[in-house]
């Protein structure tokens, strides 16, 4: 991958967690009747099947299961540093939160799940299909 494509994908990761932030405000989701916070869960991983899809399709290669990693990556450890900063940080509470904002914690191992079993779907079809 080049140095760009690492970028535009930080940069992606930095957008879709301000955009959590802003849906989420004033309060990240915490002031939300938990069966709303559970409908978040289905929603956004719903939404991230055609998403993945679409960014997978924007990599250089088509290397679809390495390259979903580089997106799992990019959509876990600089949201959970986000988060902590965020959370930790600036509103100073602590590690714990990952107990108490358990729907952004879902997301950290879901997309460990969801976004390799897409990039090797679509590399599976690209060899069946060539």
């Amino acid at each position: 991958m080049t140095a760009r494509t690492h970028l535009s994908l930080l940069v992606m990761s930095f957008i879709t967690w301000f955009v959590f932030v802003l849906i989420g405000l004033p309060d990240y989701y915490q002031s939300w009747a938990f069966p709303l916070q559970l409908a978040l869960l289905p929603l956004v991983t719903l939404l991230y099947f055609p998403g993945t899809k679409f960014i997978l399709n924007k990599f250089p290669t088509k290397e679809h299961f390495r390259n979903s990693l580089w997106l799992a990556l990019y959509l876990t450890l600089p949201l959970f540093t986000y988060d902590y900063i965020y959370i930790v940080l600036m509103k100073g509470d602590n590690m714990t939160f990952v107990f108490r904002y358990w729907y952004l914690s879902f997301f950290y191992v879901s997309f460990w799940i969801q976004m390799p079993l897409i990039g090797w779907w679509m590399e599976k079809n690209n060899k069946t299909l060539a």
